[in-house]
């Protein structure tokens, strides 16, 4: 007989709290490959990890202004944009910041680069481009009435996205097909229902995701799979204000954050999700994802910063090994040895006597 031996037990994955040492609101964060991550909040909060969020340290960012985005080529250069049109510039890690100049005095949501050419969106609907690593902008477009950008996305040096609100109240996406130059916007509606986007993120031309809230206190996650013409939406109880596609050799792999400590996962493109625990109600504002899909970071009001490297899911269990249990050998049952019956030889007969010849 053989029984199934497990040698360990499934090791669950979670996310755990780090110190940020500050009660500022953490809006945004974005974390390299190397396990070095930015963060950055409100009062001009400025943080720097080097071991994929487990323990922070603060940076001079020279503003009070609440910083909203903030995205870093590689270790050393990086952009920040914030309140008032500020666009602040490092090219030594953080240790040093820039202003550049915005030309805009709309506060700046949301910034994502491809290479040396990126986007900021802002208020008023504000689209910003740049084609030198944020070194200098150029105003795509300003000055509607209402609405702004809080996602920004760049899919490659000419293919970007923004996504917010509109000034009509409903979730509004555009597209660029020449680095940021000229957009064409697509309004849409959370299944009839109006509110705004808080992120976005697109796989390819076709297939885009975007977190939002909606003007009933809920939140959406709404996905197309035509370029932004046509949406389908999932609801949630809470605003959801942050998500994450990590670029990975699949791109089937995601993350969203919301208000009441909400983490969510999808493993399909966003076509579904799933709960995450996160330990943690204070609202969540921003993930990021090393390209593992395994290292990740989430920031949220009050300072607080969760960090996983495992994607926070379970590792894994072992493939159980089949252990043979010895048979008993069985103990042999003497066979008694039969007692020889003794052949008996027949008894001689006895011999005819002779008759006497005559």
């Amino acid at each position: 007989m053989l029984f199934l031996c497990y040698t360990s037990l499934s090791v669950f994955g979670q996310w755990s709290a780090a110190n940020s040492g500050t009660t500022n609101n953490l809006n945004a964060v974005y974390l390299l490959d190397s396990g070095i991550s930015f963060a950055v909040g409100d009062a001009g909060t400025m943080l720097k990890t080097t071991d994929a969020g487990v323990t922070w340290s603060p940076l001079t960012s020279g503003t009070t202004n609440a910083l909203h985005d903030v995205y870093f080529f590689d270790a050393t250069q990086g952009v920040a944009v914030g309140d008032q049109g500020l666009i602040l510039r490092t090219t030594d890690g953080g240790g040093g910041w820039l202003i550049v100049d915005s030309g805009v005095e709309d506060a700046l949501r949301s910034v994502f680069f491809f290479g040396a050419n990126g986007i900021s969106g802002g208020d008023s609907q504000t689209i910003l481009y740049s084609t030198d690593s944020g070194a200098s902008w150029q105003i795509s477009q300003s000055g509607f009435f209402g609405g702004g950008f809080p996602g920004a996305h760049m899919l490659s040096p000419t293919i970007g996205f923004v996504a917010g609100q509109n000034s009509i109240f409903q979730p509004l996406a555009e597209a660029t097909t020449d680095g940021g130059t000229s957009w064409e916007p697509h309004a849409f509606y959370f299944d009839k229902n109006e509110g705004g986007c808080t992120d976005v993120r697109f796989l390819d031309v076709n297939i885009g995701v975007v977190s939002g809230a909606v003007f009933d206190g809920t939140g959406a996650i709404a996905r197309t799979t035509d370029g932004g013409m046509n949406w389908s939406t999932q609801f949630f109880d809470q605003p959801i204000e942050g998500l994450d596609f990590p670029v990975t050799n699949t791109t089937n792999v995601g993350f969203a954050v919301g208000a009441g400590g909400r983490i969510l996962h999808t493993t399909n493109m966003g076509i579904a999700w799933t709960d995450q625990t996160s330990g943690t109600s204070a609202n969540l504002n921003d993930v990021s994802f090393a390209s593992d899909a395994l290292r990740g970071i989430a920031v949220g009001d009050s300072g607080t910063i969760l960090w996983t490297a495992n994607g926070s899911e379970p590792t894994p269990t072992p493939t159980p090994t089949a252990t043979p249990t010895p048979t008993p050998t069985a103990t042999a049952t003497p066979t008694p040895t039969p007692t020889a019956t003794p052949t008996r030889r027949p008894t001689p007969r006895p011999r005819p006597t002779a008759a006497p010849r005559p």
